[in-house]
């Protein structure tokens, strides 16, 4: 059986790089190069920048913490990055209660991915931000707020976002798929959706109606379905099947499953989102 998870207008306070950061960023590239650090010691890996801000947000009224990394290549680049959307930044899903926010940029950099990571505070709204009727003005806020911030600030490809939660937060990810279908308008190109719970819908069932809402409905983008095996695996696996079945047009669809538990299946689903569709180049 699925587990069900129980767990003012202010404007952007941009914080801009300074150029000490830069002198900061270029002092441990070389670093890692061998530019410094005592004989036999292994080369450390470049961290990037992380740049934090709130954000308070007029469809929802309330003030999110936000984090942003920059990769450590992206103070010499010139190229749009793809971006990243973690909701629940700021919970501790990591190893030993680190951040999620923290755990996904670690991966980030010790496996060269090229994307901003943005991570997106407030998990004490995760009941009514990431459920419905609440979900409509969060990703309101996502898309229509926080992202053109984003991306008026940074190097990023409007083209290529991706938006990723855990249990609430992967029912999200894929109300917003559900939510904005009608329109043919998405938000965003990579939907990464680990271990849903199945909502405001009473049971799985009602999750898999609420879905098939939009079936045979056109969706340009990728949704990447991912479950723990003895969790929620089975409802993710039985909404996997349903939208194959459904075969929308336009839409990539994938889906893996973890033997892990609830919470341990969001590294290793990010981690395989990564290499499937943020591989670092060669």
């Amino acid at each position: 059986m699925p587990v069900v998870d129980r767990s003012a207008r202010d404007p952007l306070r941009r914080l801009q790089p300074s150029r000490r950061h830069a002198l900061v960023l270029l002092a441990a590239a070389l670093s890692a190069c061998g530019g410094g650090g005592s004989t036999g010691d292994p080369p450390s890996q470049p961290s990037g920048q992380v740049i934090s801000f709130t954000l308070v947000s007029q469809n929802t009224g309330a003030a999110y913490a936000i984090q942003v990394w920059l990769p450590a290549s992206y103070a010499s680049g010139t190229g749009l990055l793809p971006v990243i959307y973690a909701t629940e930044g700021d919970a501790p899903y990591g190893p030993g209660g680190q951040p999620r926010f923290d755990a996904f940029k670690d991966v980030m950099q010790r496996r060269g991915t090229q994307a901003i990571l943005v991570g997106i505070g407030g998990t004490q709204r995760r009941n009514s931000d990431f459920l419905l009727p609440g979900a409509a003005s969060y990703l309101q806020f996502v898309a229509t707020e926080l992202a053109p911030a984003i991306e008026r600030q940074y190097r990023a490809d409007a083209k290529r976002r991706a938006l990723s939660g855990l249990s609430h937060g992967g029912y999200f990810v894929v109300a917003a798929l559900v939510l904005e279908a009608p329109s043919g308008n998405l938000s965003f190109s990579h939907y990464l959706s680990t271990d849903s719970s199945f909502g405001t819908h009473g049971n799985a069932s009602g999750y898999l109606q609420y879905e098939q809402s939009i079936a045979g409905r056109a969706l340009p983008a990728t949704l990447f379905l991912a479950g723990a095996q003895n969790f929620n695996g089975p409802m993710v696996r039985a909404l996997y099947e349903q939208m194959t079945a459904e075969a929308h047009p336009g839409l990539t669809l994938a889906h893996a499953e973890y033997n892990s538990t609830h919470v341990g299946s969001d590294l290793p689903a990010f981690e395989d989102a990564l290499s499937r569709y943020f591989a670092a180049p060669r």
